[in-house]
């Protein structure tokens, strides 16, 4: 487990087993790394998925394998629906592909999540979700 203070994590890299970048530490607390994962928003991440801390922060595996099979909730707390694959763009993450309770997948970014730890939460109503699918 990464180690708090004096070798803060604020401003390292953070990627998946497979080099894939997530985005950069911003703040971090004893349970989550704050990542800015671009201009747009902030995501929080579990410590649970560190494997280790050098030079760049790395997950445990790749995001696809970690992040598959967790539930997704919306911005009040109703499930939408669980993720089955993660989506790249020029070795960063963009997306969680994720299956709803009618089977059909919907294309959430990285930019509209809250928080990934023990579930996905979402910035976002689960209606927004779907404007965004049509849009």
């Amino acid at each position: 487990m990464p180690i708090r203070g004096a070798h803060g994590l604020i401003g390292r890299q953070v990627v998946d087993s497979e080099g894939v970048e997530l985005g950069y530490v911003a703040s971090e607390d004893d349970r989550f790394l704050t990542i800015a994962e671009g201009p747009l928003g902030k995501l929080r991440l579990g410590r649970r998925f560190i494997a280790s801390a050098g030079d760049r922060i790395v997950l445990r595996g790749a995001s696809r394998d970690l992040f598959a099979g967790l539930n997704v909730v919306d911005n009040l707390g109703e499930f939408v629906g669980v993720v089955r694959d993660t989506m790249e763009t020029e070795d960063v993450l963009d997306s969680l592909l994720v299956e709803d309770e009618g089977g059909e997948m919907l294309s959430v970014l990285l930019e509209d999540i809250r928080a990934i730890d023990e579930w996905i939460d979402l910035e976002l109503s689960a209606e927004q979700v779907y404007e965004k699918q049509e849009g």
